[in-house]
């Protein structure tokens, strides 16, 4: 099983965003061990932003004619059944980075298996101070477009923290992973390998209209 795990920061070098990100990965890798984990910074690879042409969506053209990492980076997610995304927040939305990502994707909107599409993911979104719920219902239009479906998510807000990965927001991160992971655990397991629940039925309760039983001794 295949698993993207796409970082969004725009730090060349390692950030809070990609530590967020690992704890999501360990926590994913917790429910399934032998999942294959294709990671993803954005900001390595040289991905330009669209120009609005809209020659890819010519059937004769079929593609974005622009020469650089994108179909790079669109064949390493090749195979992927699930997603761990983490982001920050720069201006109240999308880093430029992801953004630009999002718009260059369209040229493959007419496919019948899109890129980076038909997903489960795992979200998680940081900020300095606020804007980081915005922010993640920002991605639910390009999520929806791409027939994605995010089970879970996280949003963390550092304030005063100096380092966000010695604070709660660290082990959520893991959470997401693992709800991820139980997700995608529950789709390949065969159902009689899984312990049932058992369904609690509460007691029947009158209903309006129902002739009233007479107490015990009236």
């Amino acid at each position: 099983m295949k698993i993207v795990a796409l970082s969004c920061t725009q730090k060349r070098l390692p950030s809070v965003t990609d530590a967020l990100l690992e704890a999501a990965i360990t926590g994913l890798l917790r429910e399934i061990g032998d999942a294959e984990v294709q990671r993803i910074r954005l900001i390595d690879h040289r991905i330009a932003m669209c120009e609005g042409e809209d020659t890819c969506l010519d059937p004769e053209v079929g593609r974005c004619t622009l020469d650089d990492d994108f179909e790079h980076v669109v064949g390493l997610a090749d195979g992927a059944q699930a997603m761990l995304l983490a982001m920050p927040v720069y201006a109240g939305n999308v880093p430029a980075v992801l953004k630009i990502f999002q718009e260059r994707l369209k040229s493959s909107m007419n496919d019948a298996q899109r890129p980076f599409g038909g997903l489960l993911v795992g979200t998680i979104v940081h900020s300095r101070t606020m804007l980081t719920e915005p922010a993640l219902g920002s991605l639910s239009p390009w999520y929806q477009r791409l027939r994605n479906k995010n089970v879970a998510s996280a949003c963390f807000t550092q304030n005063d923290h100096q380092d966000l990965t010695r604070t709660a927001a660290f082990d959520l991160c893991a959470a997401v992973g693992r709800q991820l992971g139980m997700t995608l655990d529950i789709g390949r397991s065969p159902a009689e390998h899984r312990t049932a629940l058992p369904l609690l039925q509460p007691p029947a309760r009158p209903r309006c209209g129902d002739p009233v039983a007479p107490s015990p001794g009236a």
